[in-house]
Parts: C-alpha cells; structure tokens; sequence
C-alpha cells in the first residue's frame, strides 16, 4: 500500500487536507470520492509508492476477489466469527497487497468498524461489494448475501474468461494481417520490384499503386508512426470527455454484430447486478443509482438516468424500461412480471442468465464470421499484388 496526501472540499466548500492510503493514485481518488469529496490535488507522499514490480506482480485481480469472497462466505454460513474468518484469510493469502489489505479490514473490525466500513477504505473492493455487505449486516443476512455474491461473481468470472477467449482469435488473426501487410510492404515489394524501377516500361496502374504505397512505408515510417500514435492519444482524450464517450458508444452500440455483443454484456452485468442487489433487500431507487454509477456505457447510463427519474416521480420501473429504446422489449415485461409477483430478484436473475447465452452464441458467430472475411481480404490481397507483379513482366515479353 502506498500513502497519498490529498487536498479535497466537501459539498459545503470546507477544505479538506490529510493523508490517505491506497494501492494507487486513481485507487485514491475512489476512495476519496465516495466520501463526497470533490478532489483538488493528490499526490503520492515521498518514500511511500509501490515498488515498480510489486503494482505488477501484486495487484489484487478479479480472481483472487472471487476466491476470497468465496471463502468468506463458506466460513461465515459455517458460524465462524467475522473477525476469525478475516484472520484465517489473511494469514493464507499469498498475495501481498491484498494481505495487507486484509490486515487493516481485520483491524479496523476489532476496532469497532463494521465489514463494509472496514472495506469501504480500500478501493480493492467495488462499492457495489461494500454496499451488498452493508445490506447484508442491515438485514442480518450477511452470510446469505455473501453466498449469493460469490455464486454471483463466479458466474461473472466464468463469462468474462468465455468472452475473452473467444475474442482472442479475431484478435490475434487482424494482427497477424496489420503485421504481414508491413512485412510485405517494407522488405518483400521492394526487392520485387527493383528491377522495374530501372526500366523504362510504362507500368501498369495497380503495379503504380503498389509501389507508390511501399515507398511512404518504407520512406514516411516515421510519418505513420507519428500519426497513428498521436491518433491514438488524441482519440483516447476525446473518447474521455462526455460528449466523446457518449458519441463512441453510441457508434459501436450500431456496429452490425459487435454493437450486439456489447449490448448484451452490458445488459447481463446490468441484470446480474440488479439481481444481487434486489435480493439483499437495497430499495429500488438505490439500486438503480448503484447500476447507474457501475455502468460504464455512456448510452446505458443515461438510460438509467430517466429511469431513476420516472420511477422517483412514482412510475414503475418496468413501464421506464419499455419506453427506452436501448432496452429490448423482453426487459420490460419481464421487470413488470416481477413487479406483479413480488420477485424481481429472481426475474433479474433469469434475464442475466438469458443475455449471458445470448452474448456467448453471438461471439461464436463473430469467430465463425471472421473466417470467411480474412479469406476474402487475403485473396483480394494475393491477386492484387500478383497482378501487380505479373503484369508488368507480361507486358514485357509482349513488347517483343
């Protein structure tokens, strides 16, 4: 862990200045802002930063999360005190960071804090975590949230591992085709096409084109590099304002397939969040806040925005859900199925386990689509520049 002075106001304007302790500095602007912060300056307190390699090797991932959840949840529905059960975790934890962290939860739980109070300081734990705990100890069910939350993160992992490995092989394929065409373009054209520079043959257009096009790799390298990084910077700073983030999203939410795919990952988290937090009893408008500040979509975001809204003025939030575009129909009247018979948690919980099987068998077709693209783009690619070699040689012999 590392400390962080920090200068912030509260929503009164009273400044605020102390040290606080956190994995990083954005870990720190977390933690700060949801104490209803608003943050002027944080800056790492000299001699206190992580190691280089301890951020790399020792960084809490979603994994070890879920293991630990797991493992808490078991010890806790067994009857093992909470401050035990930290303790026991702590001590079989062989990841520094999160050993260090669970140090301080365990002290801070002798000290009189309650678990989402003593996790609420590290940012390790999403505040959709601290909030289920917090439910859970309001309710007096802390070990049936805690069980619903690792099954509910298991299954989160098991989807996140499907989606990835299954974009792996678009992935790898388009990179081995950006690499290739540089190859082909730097060392492999030039050699084959020496021999006509030095001739005084009117060469055919695509021939024109290919080398036209291997001269600025070869020459302008530096241009390409240049542009493409500073096209990349300059994309990433407008996609971080709001009206960037609003627009991009909105254009891959259109792209044929992909924008569907996106669609239903984002509506599986959604559901299988809203599952969890309707089954630790959080009040409707809260959840919807929660959902609201956890999803990353810009156009999802507002979405959930005139649904809070709606359902604040007295509208059901099933009628909200069906005016929206963005939302297919499906959640509409499921939520109001739900509404009607009291269990929204379980109808939550059904629509995430169908977006989830959607989201997989739209990816299946992503990787099966991506083949006959590849082929179609490698055999536009091999004619042309076998025409473009071809042709030239053949106009030769023909001049004789």
């Amino acid at each position: 862990m590392a400390i962080y002075n920090y200068k912030a106001k509260d929503t009164e304007g009273e400044l605020h200045e102390g040290e606080i302790e956190s994995t990083d500095e954005h870990a720190a602007l977390t933690l700060l802002r949801r104490k209803r912060l608003i943050v002027i300056s944080v800056k790492a307190k000299p001699g206190s930063k992580f190691n280089f390699f301890d951020k790399i090797f020792n960084r809490v991932s979603f994994g070890a999360l879920v293991t630990m959840t797991r493992q808490l949840a078991t010890m806790v529905s067994a009857g093992l005190v909470l401050s035990e059960a930290i303790d026991i975790l702590q001590e079989q934890n062989d990841n520094k960071t999160l050993k260090q962290i669970l140090s301080d939860v365990g002290r801070d739980l002798k000290g009189g804090l309650t678990l989402s109070a003593a996790m609420g300081k590290h940012s390790v734990f999403p505040q959709l975590y601290v909030n289920l705990i917090k439910a859970g100890e309001t309710s007096g069910k802390l070990d049936t949230v805690l069980l619903k939350m690792a099954d509910s993160l298991e299954k989160d992992r098991e989807f996140r591992a499907r989606i990835k490995g299954a974009m792996i092989y678009p992935l790898v394929v388009i990179t081995m085709m950006i690499l290739v065409i540089i190859i082909m373009m730097v060392f492999v054209i030039p050699k084959l096409t020496s021999l006509y520079r030095e001739s005084t043959l009117d060469l055919p257009l695509p021939t024109k084109i290919l080398i036209a096009v291997s001269d600025f790799f070869v020459n302008f390298w530096w241009v390409i590099l240049i542009g493409g990084t500073g096209g990349v910077i300059g994309l990433k700073r407008w996609i971080a304002t709001p009206e960037g983030q609003l627009l991009s999203n909105k254009l891959l939410l259109k792209l044929p397939l992909i924008g569907k795919i996106m669609t239903n990952v984002t509506l599986t988290n959604f559901n299988r969040t809203f599952s969890l937090l309707t089954s630790a009893g959080i009040p409707l408008l809260e959840s919807i806040n929660i959902v609201q500040d956890l999803t990353t979509n810009s156009v999802f975001k507002n979405a959930l925005h005139s649904c809070y809204s709606g359902v604040e003025r007295g509208l059901t939030f099933s009628a909200q859900l069906s005016v929206l575009p963005v939302f297919p129909k499906i959640v509409g009247q499921m939520v109001r199925v739900g509404e009607e018979t009291g269990k929204l948690d379980e109808i939550f919980g059904k629509l995430a386990d169908y977006f989830e099987s959607e989201s997989d068998h739209l990816v299946k077709n992503l990787t099966v689509a991506i083949e006959p693209i590849v082929l179609v783009v490698l055999g536009v690619g091999v004619a042309f520049l076998v025409i473009s070699i071809i042709l030239p040689i053949y106009k030769l012999t023909t001049s004789f």
